[in-house]
């Protein structure tokens, strides 16, 4: 017989056992990103919202890292 089915047990338990090897190093890989990398609320600060509407145009023409702060604004 080609394809006793010791075989074939034993093909789809590799196959198994592949998959759960391959989740478990994609979740350490994950783990380690995130001890490593800060998180995102840390990261972003936030953002101060105004009155008025910005338009499509000034919101591409400007980054925003490139927006002025608060203590760089001129007095009125």
């Amino acid at each position: 017989m080609l394809l006793d089915i010791g075989s074939v047990l034993g093909g789809i338990g590799l196959a198994v056992v592949a998959f759960i090897v391959v989740i478990a190093v994609c979740v350490l890989i994950l783990r380690l990103l995130a001890v490593i990398l800060p998180s995102y609320e840390e990261a972003s600060s936030p953002v101060e919202t105004s009155d008025e509407p910005v338009t499509g145009d000034a919101a591409a023409a400007q980054p925003l890292s490139a927006a002025p702060q608060a203590e760089d604004a001129p007095e009125a």
